[in-house]
């Protein structure tokens, strides 16, 4: 009897529902030490070394040379409760050329040089004899170069404003320079050479760029300056624009061809 009341008893233990109590405590220590070296060498070194030799027997040859040379250096200014405008609106064919500047300072230049040999009546084809100058060649050169430097200014605007508007439009060769600040430099260079009506001949176009930029400060407060320009143009069509300080600006095209 006492066998089978202890037996009952744990039958119905097994039937109640498991009961668990846990009391967890953690504690997590870390060191974490981490050490990043980096030591970084680069080195560029570029050499250009370009060597043409033409030998073209021509009675025909056409060069153009483009120059420009910019430079804003130890320039000092300070505007006060200022306000500067300038609207602009310019239109043409042929060379279209366009400079506007609501700032102080500014350099602007739109330099364009074009040569021509023209075509004409030229007997025969190329002789057989080598020593005589080919009538129907020709050779044409063309070259671009454009310098700017801006070193060593100051603006100090405050409470000033400048507004500068400008609307261009033309076919052929169209150059704009639109300045809203202060001692930029912005420059179009184009050379164009070209031989006209020949069978055979060489061309050689070169441009060349160089913009430097150091040592300039620029401090405004409750300034605005604000640039719109509009240009629509057809061939070779070149725009600078800036509203800011201290720019160097500049679009340098060379062309030679031989038709």
């Amino acid at each position: 009897m006492r066998k089978w009341l202890v037996m009952s008893v744990i039958g119905g233990l097994a039937l109640l529902p498991a009961l668990a109590f846990a009391d967890v405590d953690i504690y997590v220590t870390i060191n974490k030490d981490k050490n990043i070296y980096i030591d970084e060498n680069l080195k560029v070194e570029k050499k250009v070394d370009i060597d043409v030799e033409v030998e073209l027997k021509t009675k025909k040859a056409a060069e153009s040379n483009t120059l420009v040379n910019q430079e804003n250096k130890d320039n000092f200014e300070i505007n006060f409760q200022t306000g500067s405008v300038s609207v602009g609106s310019v239109g043409g064919s042929g060379i279209v050329n366009a400079n506007q500047a609501s700032g102080n300072m500014n350099n602007q230049a739109n330099a364009v040089s074009v040569a021509v040999d023209p075509s004409g009546n030229h007997p025969g084809p190329f002789p057989h004899d080598r020593d005589r100058f080919d009538p129907n060649s020709a050779f044409a050169h063309s070259q671009a170069a454009a310098d700017q430097k801006n070193n060593d200014n100051k603006a100090i605007n405050l409470k000033a404003s400048s507004l500068s508007s400008l609307s261009v439009s033309g076919s052929g060769i169209v150059n704009a320079n639109q300045a809203s600040g202060s001692m930029n430099n912005q420059a179009n260079a184009v050379s164009v050479a070209v031989g006209v009506g020949s069978q055979a001949g060489v061309a050689l176009s070169e441009a060349d760029l160089g913009q430097v930029n150091s040592y300039n400060v620029a401090i405004s407060a409750f300034y605005s300056s604000t640039a719109s320009m509009s240009v629509t143009g057809t061939g070779i069509t070149n725009v600078n624009q800036s509203s800011g300080h201290m720019n160097n600006q500049a679009n340098v095209v060379s062309v030679a061809a031989v038709n």
